[in-house]
């Protein structure tokens, strides 16, 4: 550990394909006591010192009261060399291309070996990000699962993995749709992908998460999406479990409603902007409105994990 860190920095990593929830889910767990959630960190060189896009908070990324102590205590300051040499060894070491290399011993000590610098200064990220929040738990919704994977390697970070599925076929719809991003000023609308494109990739990331983190169950924890939204309170209960934090009092107003607090989130989904009372429900528009052609695409494309995680194929 560096400097005056007396204790590893917790960071509980939610792995899993995108548009799965990840956002309510982690911004819910930002409210929790001791918790913070950043959003998708692996993109905070890019977004945040590069292309200074909107906080969570609604501000500019360098003109937050946040973001600017993190790097300022840490770095001497936000600067944009440094952000493109991180972006550089990450692209190097930890992509989806990198995953088979990170299956083998001598693979993994490349990786380490090429991430190098990479691995120090997010080490010493994060645990600037948990001295400035004053957290003892840093939620990292990036899902990208070789990111994870890097991260896990880095010294005085004490990784769990949460991994989140939602039903392929709801992903799939929400790829489709049309979104706007208003944390960019150079893309109105968020990335979008086609039900083959999001099929495969579901396949691949959550195939890739399984083979990297299943053998440390004490450290792992698979929840569906539509498992969270139905019963919330158990949801927290098994993720406060896995992070070693059973004793903090759950996010929850009543039994379906959270209240949102301002959040300093590096980038996702747009609704990591809201504030106030929010209803966990779940979103079943997918059901009625999928083209039923796409909708039977993606089932016959996901259909061996479909079953594993007990969605229907009907």
């Amino acid at each position: 550990m560096r400097g005056g860190a007396t204790s590893p920095v917790k960071v509980l990593y939610v792995a899993g394909l995108g548009r799965s929830g990840s956002t309510i889910l982690a911004n819910t767990l930002g409210q929790v006591e001791g918790f913070f959630s950043g959003g998708e960190l692996n993109f905070i060189w890019k977004h945040t010192l590069i292309e200074n896009r909107l906080c969570g908070c609604g501000k500019p990324s360098r003109e937050c009261e946040f973001w600017g102590p993190v790097f300022d205590t840490e770095f001497g300051g936000q600067s944009e060399a440094l952000a493109r040499e991180m972006m550089r060894l990450q692209y190097s070491g930890a992509r989806t291309r990198h995953i088979p290399l990170m299956l083998t011993e001598g693979g993994r000590r490349k990786i380490e070996e090429r991430l190098g610098k990479f691995l120090d200064n997010t080490g010493r990220l994060y645990e600037s990000i948990q001295s400035v929040s004053g957290s003892r738990v840093i939620v990292d919704t990036s899902k990208e699962p070789a990111y994870g994977y890097a991260l896990g390697m880095v010294p005085g970070v004490d990784l769990r993995v949460l991994h989140l599925v939602r039903d392929p076929r709801a992903a799939a719809y929400s790829w489709a749709k049309k979104k706007r991003q208003p944390d960019s000023a150079e893309r109105e609308f968020m990335h979008q992908k086609s039900p083959t494109q999001s099929a495969v990739l579901w396949d691949a990331w959550n195939a890739a998460i399984e083979v990297l983190w299943r053998q440390m169950p004490a450290r792992y924890l698979r929840l569906r999406y539509e498992d969270f939204i139905a019963d919330p309170r158990r949801s927290f209960e098994e993720i406060l479990k896995l992070t070693g934090e059973e004793n903090a009092e759950l996010p929850l107003v009543g039994e379906r409603d959270v209240k949102l607090g301002i959040s300093h989130t590096v980038s996702g989904n747009p609704n990591r902007f809201d504030t106030g009372t929010v209803e966990l429900r779940q979103d079943r528009a997918w059901q009625k409105q999928m083209n039923p052609r796409d909708r039977a695409l993606v089932t016959a494309l996901t259909l061996p994990l479909l079953t594993r995680y007990h969605y229907s194929v009907r």
